[in-house]
C-alpha cells in the first residue's frame, strides 16, 4: 500500500497522442474503429472483457486503442507483461506513481518532486514493513479490531435473523477494522466511511485528469478525508496503537525530511495508503463472501472446513478460547488451522473481481519487449499492462476462466500442466506489486474465518437469486483495481449455534 499501488496507478486508461511516431512501422497495430476521436471508447466501455478478448484474438497480445481522443498501447498476455516487469530499467513505474499521487490524492509537488523523503525513505519503508516477515503485528491488530466489529454485529441481531446488506455487514466493518489497524482505534473510521465511498467513486476521474468542474463532489470528499488526517495527527495519543508503518513515516517526515513535511502534506500522503487498503481489500473480501453466496451450495463448503478446523484444534487444545477474548489463542488457531478452501476462495475472488492496469513508461528509444521483437517503443511511450486479460486467459485457467470457481487454487490448481505456477496478478507485479498484498491476503482469510465461525449468512430470497459473478460486477470501473458491485446485496444473518 504505497502512494500509488498497481491498482491506483492503473485507475484510468492512460493515453498519449502520437506525433511523428505514427510513421514507425514497428509500432503495435491499432484496433479498428469507425468514428474519429471517439474511436473504441463506447465499445470498450460497454463490455471491456469482450472488447479485449476480441482485440487480442484479432491483433495479438499487444495493440493500441483509440478512445476519446487518446491512444493507449495495451499489453494483454502473461508472457509480455512478465517481460515488462523483468525489464524495470527500460519500463519504469516511478513516473506514474508520482504523477498519480498528485492527480488522485492532491499531494503537493513539494513532497512528490521537490523532496527526497518520499522516494528515498517512504517508499522503501513500505516494502520493508509490509513484507511477509514483518507484517504480523498489523494482521494481529486487524484481527483484534475485527473481533470488536463482530461483537457489534452480534448485538444487532435482536431476533432470529437480521435483514441487512452485505455492504453493511461485511464491507463497512472491515473498513473500520482496517482503519483502526493502520491508524489506531482513535481514528474516526465511522465518520470517514461516507466521504471515503464518494472519493472512491471518483478515483477513475481523478486519475484521468477530469476537469475540476466535473469532480467537485469528489474533491469535497477528498478534502474531508485530508482534513480528518490532518486533525488526527495532532490528537494526543493517536500513535499509541497505530501501525509501525504509520508512526515511522510520520516521525521521519516531521524530523528527518528536509524540509520537514507539514501536517497537511502528511495527510495527503496517508490518504493514498488509506485508499489503497480500503479501496481494494474491503471489496476483495466482499466478493469472496458474495460470490460464494451465489454458488449452488452457498457457504456450506466453507462452514464445513472452518468447523472441522475448529473441532480439530479444540481436540488438540482442550479449553482453548476462540471467541476473541484471548487474542493470543485465537491467533494461534488462525495461523495454524488448515483452511485451504477459504484461502483458495479469497484468491479466486480476487482473480475474477480485479481489473487493474499496471502502467509503465518507456525511458529510452528503441526498446522492445522480450519475445516481441516486432514492436519497437520510443522514450516517453506509455504501456498499459491489462492484467485482467491474463486472469481470463483460457490457455492458463481453462475454458471456465471467466467463472468463479472457489476451489481453483486448491492443490494442483495453482500450477500449469508444465509445472510452473499460474500467473496471479491481482496485486500487480514487478516493482509496482502491491506492498500490502501479504496483509490483504492473510487478513482476508482470517476475517473470513471469523465471520464463518460466528454467523449464518444467506441471500435474502426476497431480493437475491443466484447469478453468475460477471453479472454482479460494475464493469465501468475498468482498470481501477477491485471492481464494485452493481447493486446492494441483501442478506439474512443469524448467530451460529
Amino acid at each position: 500500500m504505497a502512494v500509488a499501488t498497481t491498482a491506483a496507478a492503473g485507475a484510468a486508461v492512460l493515453g498519449y497522442y502520437y506525433t511523428k511516431k505514427n510513421s514507425n512501422a514497428r509500432r503495435p497495430p491499432v484496433v479498428s474503429y469507425t468514428i474519429p476521436w471517439i474511436g473504441s471508447a463506447v465499445t470498450m466501455g460497454k463490455d471491456p472483457d469482450t472488447f479485449f478478448q476480441n482485440a487480442r484474438e484479432k491483433y495479438g497480445d499487444i495493440f493500441t486503442v483509440q478512445a476519446a481522443g487518446m491512444r493507449s498501447t495495451y499489453v494483454t498476455s502473461a508472457a509480455a507483461i512478465s517481460a515488462i516487469y523483468r525489464n524495470s530499467k527500460s519500463f519504469v513505474f516511478t513516473p506514474t506513481r508520482l504523477e498519480f499521487g498528485i492527480k488522485m490524492f492532491d499531494m503537493p509537488r513539494s513532497i512528490v518532486y521537490d523532496n527526497e523523503y518520499m522516494k528515498e525513505t517512504m517508499f522503501p519503508m513500505h516494502h520493508r514493513i509490509m513484507a511477509s516477515s514483518n507484517v504480523t503485528p498489523m494482521i494481529d491488530a486487524l484481527t483484534k479490531h475485527s473481533v470488536d466489529r463482530l461483537e457489534e454485529l452480534n448485538a444487532k441481531i435482536a431476533g432470529k435473523q437480521w435483514n441487512t446488506t452485505l455492504e453493511e455487514f461485511a464491507h463497512k466493518p472491515l473498513f473500520r477494522a482496517i482503519s483502526a489497524a493502520m491508524f489506531g482505534p482513535l481514528f474516526p473510521a465511522e465518520k470517514s466511511y461516507e466521504p471515503f465511498l464518494i472519493f472512491d467513486d471518483y478515483i477513475p476521474f481523478f486519475a484521468a485528469g477530469a476537469p475540476t468542474l466535473f469532480v467537485q463532489k469528489g474533491i469535497r470528499a477528498r478534502n474531508q478525508l485530508i482534513d480528518m488526517f490532518e486533525e488526527y495527527f495532532n490528537t494526543p495519543g493517536w500513535e499509541d496503537e497505530a501501525a509501525e508503518l504509520v508512526t515511522m513515516i510520520v516521525d521521519g517526515a516531521r524530523n528527518e525530511s528536509q524540509p520537514p513535511w507539514t501536517d497537511r502534506e502528511l495527510a495527503t500522503a496517508f490518504n493514498s495508503d488509506f485508499w489503497a487498503a480500503n479501496g481494494n481489500m474491503t471489496w476483495g473480501f466482499f466478493w469472496a463472501v458474495n460470490l460464494m453466496l451465489h454458488e449452488p451450495q452457498s457457504l456450506a463448503p466453507l462452514y464445513e472446513e472452518v468447523d472441522a478446523a475448529r473441532d480439530s484444534w479444540l481436540k488438540a487444545h482442550p479449553g482453548a478460547d476462540l471467541s476473541g477474548a484471548n487474542l493470543t489463542e485465537l491467533m494461534d488457531f488462525l495461523n495454524n488451522a488448515s483452511l485451504p478452501l477459504i484461502t483458495s476462495t479469497v484468491s479466486e475472488a480476487l482473480r475474477v473481481s480485479s481489473s487493474s492496469f499496471s502502467i509503465r513508461t518507456v525511458v529510452e528509444d528503441g526498446v522492445t519487449i522480450s519475445g516481441y521483437p516486432q514492436f519497437e517503443f520510443s522514450k516517453g511511450d506509455v504501456l498499459v499492462c491489462q492484467t485482467r486479460s491474463v486472469h481470463l486467459d483460457q490457455e492458463i485457467y481453462g475454458s471456465d476462466a471467466a467463472t468463479f470457481k472457489p476451489d481453483r487454487f486448491v492443490d494442483a490448481g495453482i500450477v500449469t500442466e508444465g509445472g510452473s505456477r499460474k500467473p496471479f496478478l491481482a496485486f500487480g507485479g514487478g516493482v509496482s506489486q502491491c506492498e500490502g498484498r501479504h496483509f490483504a491476503a492473510k487478513g482476508s482469510k482470517f476475517v473470513m474465518a471469523l465471520y464463518l465461525l460466528n454467523f449464518d449468512i444467506q441471500l435474502d430470497p426476497a431480493y437475491e437469486t443466484p447469478s453468475s459473478g460477471s453479472a454482479l460486477f460494475d464493469m465501468s470501473r475498468i482498470g481501477t483495481g477491485i471492481m464494485h458491485p452493481k447493486k446492494p446485496t441483501h442478506i439474512l444473518v443469524s448467530k451460529r449455534k
